[in-house]
């Protein structure tokens, strides 16, 4: 309440008709149950989290599922290309909210997406992989006086969502995180 993705959200769903056949159509994807994979809107985001995001998801939904990734704005088809050549996992682009309304669970970095993917009851991990994750978990436990990196856990003041973040965020942990077939937020 009072935050404008809340609107935006709102707004998409109350004239979004699209089916998830006709979704898996216009974009060229498979007709199995998709894993979303918001890896962030930067490249070193990208860089950090994209890999384990989709090891880990290939790990715990075999070829029962899809997994497609949320291309970000300003962000070049061929730079996501060169982390997922030869791996069978899709991309599209422009489509996030549409993307998040036929999702079965998603892996998210933490930002306004995990916001936009509670709002659509989206089982969710978020995960942050950081480039020296014991400095940057000492900074956070001792510097930082927040309890949660993502706005779902901050606006609630309680892990709402599964958070994954630097030192934390391994494929063995999001591997064993909630099962996607869970649709409730948990």
């Amino acid at each position: 309440v009072g935050n404008p993705t809340a609107d935006e959200v709102a707004e998409f769903k109350a004239t979004y008709t699209e089916t998830a056949d006709e979704f898996a159509e216009r974009n060229k994807l498979p007709r199995k149950p998709i894993i979303a994979l918001l890896a962030g809107s930067r490249k070193q985001e990208i860089k950090d989290n994209l890999l384990y995001m989709i090891r880990a998801a290939k790990r715990v939904c075999g070829d029962k599922y899809q997994m497609v990734i949320a291309g970000a704005p300003g962000i070049d088809k061929e730079f996501y290309d060169s982390y997922i050549n030869g791996m069978d996992v899709k991309i599209v682009f422009g489509e996030t909210y549409a993307l998040l309304s036929q999702s079965r669970a998603a892996a998210v970095t933490s930002g306004t997406a995990t916001l936009e993917t509670a709002l659509f009851n989206v089982p969710q991990v978020v995960c942050y992989k950081t480039p020296v994750p014991k400095l940057v978990r000492f900074g956070f436990n001792h510097v930082l006086k927040v309890k949660y990196i993502s706005l779902v856990n901050l606006v609630a003041d309680a892990e709402v969502v599964k958070e994954l973040f630097a030192d934390h965020f391994t494929i063995c942990l999001l591997y064993t995180s909630p099962s996607p077939r869970d649709r409730s937020v948990s």
